[in-house]
């Protein structure tokens, strides 16, 4: 995307949008992966959310294994107003099969899918002054953490 709006989807936290791991910007990323550093056991919003991935098949206790050395980050959604990340998307492989799973606030699993080769993945937000916006924050958060 160029200079347009970037796409807002509505959330708990106001207005968000979407950035790839491939378009960056690099500083929103490099924040991610200081956050989400660590092997670490991943929890679910709701019991119901996580009865319905059993009924569905996903493998449950793989997915909760969260390892981001072995795990791909390929995006993350922001707050549009705080340029602060709000949830990160990553592929893992389970069960013989390779999943998306975007992780929350406190670890949470928000949404679980199985990936399929010709999969659409969300607009993203590439440039513009959100991108600028986004970049700079998270430099600063980065710097701040030094």
């Amino acid at each position: 995307m160029s200079d347009r709006q970037p796409p807002n989807k509505s959330s708990a936290h106001g207005n968000t949008a979407s950035f790839r791991c491939e378009t960056g910007p690099e500083t929103l990323f490099d924040r991610v992966r200081f956050k989400m550093a660590g092997a670490r056991r991943l929890k679910f919003y709701s019991a119901q959310f996580r009865r319905r991935l059993v009924e569905e098949g996903v493998p449950m206790e793989e997915l909760q294994q969260f390892d981001p050395e072995h795990w791909d980050l390929i995006a993350a959604d922001v707050r549009t107003d705080t340029g602060k990340f709000i949830n990160s998307t990553w592929v893992c492989s389970a069960d013989q099969r390779r999943w998306r799973v975007v992780i929350g606030f406190k670890d949470t699993i928000e949404r679980v899918t199985g990936l399929e080769k010709d999969a659409p993945t969300p607009d993203a937000v590439t440039s513009g002054t959100l991108y600028k916006k986004v970049a700079k924050v998270n430099g600063e958060l980065m710097d701040a953490e030094a």
